[in-house]
């Protein structure tokens, strides 16, 4: 397992939330978990706390939301 795992479900918000993270971060340090290729994933974000996407998980298990503005009133991306 690398150091955070970066959750999102694949729209264009989560992937240009995780395109920043990428070059932050960087690859070798992040595992990038996208639920709606993956959705047995989807569980495991619950249990870890996640509430919406896209989402940072970090190496001592701190869930950070990102409340991005375009996602106000959406439900697409809400548990």
């Amino acid at each position: 397992m690398k150091n955070l795992m970066f959750y999102h479900d694949g729209c264009d918000i989560c992937a240009g939330v995780g395109q920043v993270i990428v070059n932050l971060i960087g690859l070798a340090k992040l595992d990038i978990i996208h639920v709606g290729v993956n959705p047995s994933r989807m569980e495991e974000a619950k249990k870890i706390g996640i509430k919406a996407f896209p989402a940072l998980v970090t190496s001592n298990g701190n869930v950070l939301h990102f409340n991005v503005e375009e996602h106000e009133g959406s439900t697409s991306c809400l548990f």
